[in-house]
């Protein structure tokens, strides 16, 4: 169902856009950000990796899928104190991939993905896709790339070897495989190393991206890691890399399926006396 072999959103012409919305393809918009990822890592991490998984998906299932020009920048304000990082003030943020879903949703387009690289990005993009839903006529739905392997509970016995929780909380052992596996001749593996950073020791604080802890208490990044590194980045490898990158587009695909064949549920009304003006907020 691509649109005369066009499976990308930019690439479209606008009769073909109306066209897309008409047979109902799902845009999937990757959100990402440039920051710090450690000595070994590139910057591009986090929309690097939203984005490859998202264009995989959507090139592999051009049925449902339609991949939309990435978001680039986001909220990383607490990772400042490490040269490279861009940040965007989380209200200008919010606003900014609000405006983008309306756009969508404004030309016809019912169901739409996001999918997310930056785990600080996940509040303020809630509240986006929150406020889409709720002002718009489109069902948004939104994931970080590291939940789409979690759907399998037997999957990641499969390639993680460092501790858990806490080997995996940022340009840790999955970060960095899957940067292996996207292009190794820019991974900086000598440079890789175990720094444990937040939570050390802690039953309630530590950090990972499979499994936060039960009390979150972001700070400055800089006053609980030195390399930029949270997690066991000498774990990695390219192979783990692969896999993690194949459940996590084999996934999406799925919900892209599964998203497209349920039908939105309708809003009822349970008032007695009917609001006579906008709901509030």
């Amino acid at each position: 169902m691509s649109i005369n072999g066009k499976w990308k959103f930019e690439d479209l012409t606008w009769p073909e856009v109306n066209e897309a919305a008409e047979k109902g393809l799902i845009p999937v918009l990757p959100v990402g950000t440039i920051e710090q990822h450690g000595p070994h890592l590139p910057i591009k991490m986090d929309r690097w990796t939203a984005t490859e998984i998202s264009k995989e998906a959507c090139k592999r299932n051009q049925e449902r899928l339609l991949f939309m020009p990435p978001i680039s920048y986001g909220y990383t304000t607490h990772v400042m104190d490490f040269p490279g990082s861009i940040t965007i003030h989380h209200e200008t943020f919010i606003r900014y991939v609000l405006d983008v879903l309306k756009s969508v949703a404004y030309h016809g387009f019912k169901k739409i993905i996001v999918i997310n690289g930056h785990g600080s990005n996940m509040p303020p993009l809630d509240l986006a896709c929150r406020r889409a839903n709720i002002e718009t006529t489109a069902e948004v739905s939104l994931a970080a790339w590291w939940g789409l392997v979690t759907v399998d509970p037997d999957f990641m016995p499969k390639w993680r070897e460092s501790i858990f929780p806490g080997g995996c909380a940022h340009s840790g052992e999955a970060e960095t495989s899957l940067g292996l596996h996207l292009d190794e001749t820019i991974i900086k593996m000598q440079e890789a190393k175990t720094e444990m950073g937040t939570g050390e020791g802690s039953k309630y604080t530590w950090v990972d991206l499979f499994a936060p802890g039960p009390i979150n208490k972001t700070t400055w990044t800089s006053t609980y890691t030195n390399s930029g590194i949270c997690g066991e980045a000498d774990k990695a490898t390219k192979s783990k890399g692969q896999m993690i990158f194949e459940e996590a587009v084999s996934n999406l695909i799925e919900w892209g399926d599964e998203f497209y064949n349920t039908p939105k549920a309708e809003r009822v009304d349970h008032h007695s006396i009917k609001p006579d003006f906008n709901t509030p907020g």
